[in-house]
């Protein structure tokens, strides 16, 4: 039969995020009524994922990393000061703070009495939650796919830029060039040799451009191809992301209208995750997503 210690390990092994909706489930109607509050629990995670190396996979911070959470929350501790704060939040005494351990001594609840609560919550909303949870995951990485498309036609479309930029800088030289030979060909001031000389030399451009020219218009060819190709990826990977986002926003939706005891927590934090993920999505096409949603909203109630 597992201990209370090792419920705690087993706690505090979670990643950061898991650890995090554990707490608001069990503590919401304590310390998490408010949205500033929520708010707070979500900065203070996201600071222990920027410093652990394993970030959203990682669990728990060594003690120096433990002190430059304190000092990003302006609550610094001399070395001695941090090392009695280490003894005191180190329930389980590995020399490593969890974000569970830090929340126990944080809010100053007790630690058995936290770790023997259960769930709260049915095998049905456990499920809701894992599918809102999934979908939501998905919204991100579908996002995440579309900026990085977008990136990428973004740059195939400035290489488009500079290749006909540069066709038309190598066009320019090649009609002054021919103007000044046609011009030279006709002047009778230069001897005869001269005039025939240039007017040799006109023919021969008239006949096949300059190799800088010819280079230059290969150049464009294969960017106008590579630009085209990008730009209907990033609009595809696009598409991709929009609909996984009202997916996404539907389960939410479903979650948020109907709130469950020992899982409010769970909801607010995916919901809050949603709403980071939309920061990867193009402006305007977040503002017409959102329309939609919105629409799809109103004909439903």
């Amino acid at each position: 039969m597992s201990t209370d210690l090792d419920k705690l390990k087993e706690l505090s092994a979670k990643p950061y995020a898991e650890q995090a909706t554990a707490f608001m489930n069990v503590y919401w109607d304590r310390f998490f009524t408010e949205e500033k509050e929520c708010e707070e629990l979500w900065k203070w995670t996201q600071i222990f994922i920027s410093l652990d190396k394993k970030k959203e996979k990682g669990c728990e911070l060594n003690e120096f990393d433990a002190h430059r959470f304190l000092e990003s929350i302006n609550e610094t501790l001399s070395v001695k000061d941090m090392r009695e704060f280490l003894r005191s939040v180190d329930i389980d005494f590995n020399k490593m703070v969890s974000l569970t351990e830090y929340l126990v001594s944080k809010f100053k609840v007790k630690w058995k009495e936290y770790v023997s609560t259960p769930p709260g919550m049915d095998k049905k909303r456990m499920a809701e939650l894992e599918a809102a949870r999934t979908s939501v995951a998905a919204a991100k990485s579908k996002a995440e796919n579309a900026m990085e498309e977008k990136k990428k036609s973004d740059e195939a479309a400035a290489e488009l830029k500079a290749a006909l930029d540069k066709v038309l800088k190598e066009e320019k030289k090649y009609k002054d060039t021919m103007a000044k030979y046609e011009k030279d060909s006709k002047d009778q001031n230069l001897g005869v040799v001269k005039r025939n000389k240039a007017a040799n030399l006109l023919q021969q451009l008239k006949n096949k451009p300059t190799t800088a020219l010819q280079r230059a218009k290969l150049t464009l060819g294969a960017a106008e191809k590579k630009a085209a190709k990008a730009a209907i990826r990033a609009g595809e990977a696009l598409k991709r992301a929009e609909q996984a986002f009202a997916e996404a926003e539907e389960k939410l939706k479903e979650l948020l209208e109907k709130p469950v005891a020992g899982s409010k927590g769970s909801a607010w934090w995916l919901n809050r995750e949603f709403e980071e993920a939309k920061k990867f999505m193009p402006k305007s096409k977040l503002a017409k997503m959102m329309r939609n949603m919105e629409k799809r909203g109103d004909q439903k109630s």
